[in-house]
């Protein structure tokens, strides 16, 4: 691996760990008071689902490769990294609202699709050569 992908892969590691670390305070915390998740589920839900489009769509209708920008420090790294950012951004926002959930005492059978739905937009957001090239 070469050094030029070593920023956004760190930056890609980071915030999916969070995620886990979602899951672990979530588990280490029990809900107090009685379950109120029921009434916010919908929004939770559709929340989620935007999310979830704005990060598969989001950085490519917003970040323009660095030929076509205007910016006077659009290089292909940082159009690369901004877009990056957008998208696990959102893909972590996915998660949040799942950990809400969880707070709210909703059960593990409600809660892990929004963990499962942000791990899998992570995933497909893992940096490479070929993702940063279509900056240029």
């Amino acid at each position: 691996m070469g050094t030029k992908l070593l920023a956004p892969r760190i930056l890609w590691f980071a915030l999916f760990v969070s995620t886990l670390i979602y899951v672990y305070v979530l588990d280490v915390t029990p809900p107090k008071g009685e379950s109120t998740w029921e009434p916010i589920s919908t929004f939770m839900t559709v929340a989620a689902v935007v999310s979830g489009l704005a990060s598969l769509f989001g950085p490519r209708l917003l970040v323009k490769p660095a030929s076509k920008s205007k910016a006077a420090n659009a290089t292909p790294m940082n159009q690369y990294q901004v877009g990056l950012i957008l998208a696990m951004a959102l893909a972590e926002a996915v998660a949040i609202y799942g950990m809400i959930l969880g707070f709210r005492g909703a059960p593990n059978s409600v809660v892990l699709p929004y963990f499962i739905a942000a791990w899998v937009l992570m995933l497909i957001r893992f940096p490479t050569e070929s993702k940063l090239a279509q900056f240029e």
